[in-house]
């Protein structure tokens, strides 16, 4: 049987829910409203925290950090790792980010400031991993130490000025690529984040696409400045990157305002021992260690250059050069300071072989410098490779000198020294002698022309314009040198055209004083093969100052200093009493006319045989004679206009025939165009050799090989009559010259023909006959 649907009839009835009203529909759409416009505001503020926060992310970085350290040892605490082990890797860690602060850091904070706050950390970290978090001293330790390091990182003045470059640095990385497509140099990109230096200074590495080099970029300088509102010259270069070789990266480095003078702690990493050490000269603009090598094995010694304005501290820096290499036994210091007298290096005194005080000691310095480069050839055996090697019993010597302007300027008076320089910088290399000149402004009248290629490092303070500095540094047009200051300098090597920012100590004169009383033990002394045969080391310490005899030099150098000047006035009082043996008239007698004969064709008297008889510049008793002997052997290299000058009053016809018959005897010799070699080997044979000489210049006037010189500008010298004889036209006292005096070199020889002397005042008849 089938059922019918209910009909609606039989359902029940629904009841509606009743309508909100109108001010339950209206408080409805508030409240929605309110909570949207709630959530909006929300976000909004969060957007702005949050950008304002991410832009002073540097400043927050210690809450992160913090936090982190917190949940770390939360961690560690739950694992239960065992609290010495957390301690034995915190206290690695630490000393690794200490030596890693050491070689680059880019913080603006002190590396031991640093390490402080990381070993603090991570012995706090040991200490939550045995203890746990929540220990109440433990978690105010954290809270204490968290706000004080936030408190110090956010007033340090450095830190806030490195943070604020970092956020300028971000908009400037946007905007640099635009300005460089403006100056047609589309298509260069940065190749990395630009590194924030502690000092201000801020590298963008760069990529370069093919049709940019470096030099197009470097030429851009200005432009660039110019499209990213920067100061001028702010670009200080544009490099190599270092961590590239490719020619294609490149680093421009940019600085805002001045270089700002730094303290750089007088600390070096290594004090030398040995003349192949590397020599520490101060920091970077990074705060890394400039080293530098003055001697390779196998290849010899270096050379350094020196430039700067008045109070650019370039002596102070060789007065650093002179502190590290008095600690080595294997070096003599040979110093010259020809500003002040001495007193830059008289702290250092008993640690000095050689001290010039002057231009005329400087001069003689270089030539027995000169003069050691043949000798030490003579100590080169097969297996030193033509290198000598540097030991105590050879020692190397640093030339250390300050001021070289007036002995080394381009002027006709500096021939003899240029000429041992040039030797000393060519040569000297491979014999163990190294050179650090400075003078204020290094042009043409500072330092020949020609020695400026013979300087391996380039060092150039302050300067009173950009153009001071260019026989100094090869990129000097892309470097202002008036902006350094004090104690700032920029280094330059060998075949690189990069520079680095040199921030330099200050050493002080107790500083040398207590190094030289230190190592006053440790100084060597130059092999007697070569010293015995120097021209002017025996008496180097004759013309020291007595101020700084009494006040700074050793007991030693005390007793040498007396023996050198004693043995130089015996030798001054016996080179003038030969002359003066034939005045022997009174000054108040009768002038008398003199006339002199010269007998050429009487028989030469015989010359005593005496084999223990050392002949020396005093056997020569004409004093033009004598004067240019002395400067012949005074140098082993001698120009002609030398030699002229040593001869007057005499003229220069009567210098060339003495020359002409000195190579005659092979006692000089030529050596290039208006140069003389001195070939004998010592001063005994040369002397020798200038007597026989004058007897063979006698012999050809005899024989009518030479005329006599009857050219004007003859003095009474020229007829051997003694200088200080009264000047008077009409005659000197009759004086009978000694044997071998007269006309034709004035030298008292045996064989020299005899002169008849004529007194024709009283009865002035006619002359002697003429031969």
């Amino acid at each position: 049987m089938s059922q019918s649907p209910p009909t609606d009839a039989a359902l029940p009835a629904v009841r509606e829910p009743a309508k909100p009203g109108l001010l339950m529909r209206a408080l409805r759409w508030a409240a929605r409203k309110a909570g949207r416009l709630a959530l909006a505001g929300l976000v909004w503020v969060l957007k702005k925290l949050g950008r304002r926060l991410w832009r002073h992310r540097d400043l927050h970085v210690i809450w992160w950090a913090a936090l982190a350290l917190y949940l770390l040892a939360s961690i560690l605490y739950l694992l239960g790792a065992a609290w010495w082990i957390v301690g034995i890797l915190g206290i690695a860690l630490v000393a690794g980010l200490y030596q890693q602060l050491g070689n680059d850091s880019r913080l603006p904070l002190d590396r031991r400031t640093v390490t402080a706050a990381a070993g603090t950390a991570a012995a706090w970290v040991t200490a939550t991993t045995a203890a746990g978090p929540i220990n109440a001293p433990i978690a105010i330790t954290w809270a204490i130490t968290t706000i004080g390091l936030l408190a110090g990182w956010g007033i340090s003045r450095p830190a806030r000025a490195w943070r604020h470059l970092r956020i300028r640095v971000r908009h400037w990385t946007a905007a640099l690529p635009a300005v460089l497509a403006e100056l047609g140099a589309a298509g260069v990109v940065l190749a990395a984040r630009p590194a924030v230096h502690p000092g201000g200074r801020v590298d963008f590495p760069l990529r370069l696409p093919p049709n940019i080099t470096r030099a197009k970029l470097d030429k851009l300088r200005a432009g660039i400045e110019v499209g990213m509102h920067w100061p001028e010259s702010s670009i200080r270069e544009v490099a190599q990157d270092p961590r590239h070789a490719a020619a294609s990266r490149v680093v421009m480095s940019w600085s805002e305002g001045k270089i700002q003078a730094r303290v750089v702690r007088f600390a070096p990493p290594q004090i030398p021992t040995s003349f192949y050490d590397e020599l520490w000269l101060g920091g970077d603009d990074d705060g890394n260690s400039v080293l530098v090598v003055t001697c390779v094995k196998g290849y010899g010694t270096t050379r350094g250059l020196y430039a700067g304005a008045t109070g650019s501290t370039k002596s102070n820096l060789l007065r650093l050069i002179a502190w590290l290499r008095a600690n080595c036994p294997d070096t003599l210091i040979w110093a010259a300071d020809l500003k002040s007298g001495g007193k830059t290096f008289a702290s250092l005194l008993p640690r000095i072989d050689y001290l010039a005080t002057d231009r005329a000691q400087f001069i003689r310095m270089l030539e027995d410098a000169a003069a050691i480069i043949p000798l030490r050839g003579e100590l080169l055996l097969p297996e030193h490779n033509q290198v000598l090697p540097v030991t105590p019993r050879w020692p190397g010597i640093v030339i250390i000198a300050d001021e070289v302007r007036t002995a080394l300027g381009k002027k006709p008076a500096n021939a003899a020294a240029i000429d041992a320089t040039a030797k000393i910088t060519s040569e000297g290399r491979a014999l163990a002698i190294g050179m650090e000149a400075a003078s204020q402004y290094m042009s043409q009248d500072s330092m020949h022309p020609s020695l400026l290629p013979n300087f391996d490092r380039s060092v150039c303070g302050r300067t009173r314009t950009k153009a001071d500095s260019q026989h100094v540094l090869r990129n000097w047009h892309r470097l202002d040198t008036t902006m350094l200051p004090a104690g700032a300098f920029y280094f330059q090597t060998s075949g690189s055209d990069a520079t680095t920012l040199l921030f330099t100590p200050e050493v002080t004169d107790a500083m040398l004083a207590e190094v030289a009383i230190n190592t006053a033990h440790l100084s060597p002394t130059l092999e007697e093969s070569t010293a015995s045969r120097l021209p002017h080391y025996a008496d180097r310490w004759a013309y020291l100052p007595d101020h700084l005899l009494h006040h700074y030099a050793s007991e030693e150098q005390r007793r040498m200093v007396l023996e050198a000047r004693t043995r130089l006035e015996t030798t001054r009082q016996h080179a003038a009493a030969k002359p003066a043996a034939s005045r022997t008239a009174a000054a108040n007698d009768r002038p008398r006319r003199l006339v002199v004969v010269e007998h050429l064709d009487a028989p030469a008297e015989e010359a005593p045989a005496d084999a223990d008889h050392v002949l020396t510049l005093a056997d020569i008793t004409d004093a033009p004679l004598r004067e240019m002997a002395r400067c012949h052997l005074s140098s082993p290299i001698v120009t002609t206009a030398e030699s002229n000058k040593a001869a007057e009053p005499r003229v220069r016809q009567w210098a060339t025939d003495r020359r002409t018959a000195w190579e005659a005897r092979g006692i000089v010799e030529r050596d290039g165009r208006g140069k003389w070699r001195t070939v004998a080997a010592g001063e005994s044979d040369f002397v020798a050799g200038v007597l026989a000489a004058e007897t063979d210049i006698r012999a050809g006037r005899a024989g009518g090989g030479e005329a006599p010189d009857t050219r004007p500008g003859h003095t009474r010298s020229d007829l051997g009559i003694p200088l200080e004889a009264p000047s008077s036209d009409l005659g000197i006292p009759a004086v009978p010259p000694a044997p071998g005096e007269g006309f034709g070199g004035g030298v008292a020889h045996p064989s020299s023909p005899p002169l008849t002397v004529c007194d024709v005042s009283a009865d002035p008849g006619p002359p002697p006959p003429s031969p």
